[in-house]
């Protein structure tokens, strides 16, 4: 060195100025690693069955129903909800969409249920069903539908009327 320069960093000298950093065995070891999986939603649609006041109907396009009638499609389904922190909710969709004589729609009340219904499924109070995550698929379960006719429906109102029912969907969502 000379005299004008300036003295070397303590680590030029052999020595560290960084403190020691302990070992990997004394930071620890990593966590264990490996591999991760996600999770399932799905909702899997078995054999309906139309009644029209508890009577099978083989075509609901045939049936022609009046005031205090009850049309009722029960519909199998299985619901997949693996997840640990999945939040999904079941329901029929369309009913706000239904299309076809406005007196009829206006007499028609559509209601959704699951029969039981079953513990994992949280009635909403709206005709929604709050969905538990599992670790497997859940037991098929009957999923209900009703469009009753107001049986209080005046004289003519909504006769020879058609409603057309091909926007109702059975639904489940995933929600964060």
């Amino acid at each position: 060195m000379t005299p004008n320069s300036p003295a070397l960093p303590d680590v030029w000298a052999g020595r560290s100025a960084v403190p020691d950093l302990p070992s990997r065995d004394e930071r620890g070891q990593r966590g264990p690693a490996g591999d991760i999986s996600s999770g399932d939603l799905d909702l899997a649609l078995g054999t309906a069955a139309w009644t029209l006041n508890g009577t099978a109907v083989a075509d609901v396009t045939a049936v022609r129903i009046v005031p205090g009638d009850v049309l009722a499609l029960s519909q199998p389904v299985t619901v997949t909800a693996i997840g640990d922190s999945l939040q999904s909710t079941l329901a029929v969709a369309g009913t706000d969409t239904l299309t076809g004589d406005q007196a009829l729609l206006d007499a028609l009340d559509v209601a959704f249920v699951l029969d039981g219904p079953p513990s994992w499924a949280t009635d909403n109070g709206d005709g929604t069903f709050e969905v538990a995550p599992s670790t497997a698929a859940y037991p098929a379960v009957d999923a209900d539908v009703t469009l009753t006719f107001d049986e209080t429906t005046p004289d003519q109102v909504a006769t020879s009327s058609v409603v057309n029912l091909s926007s109702l969907t059975f639904t489940l969502e995933q929600h964060l």
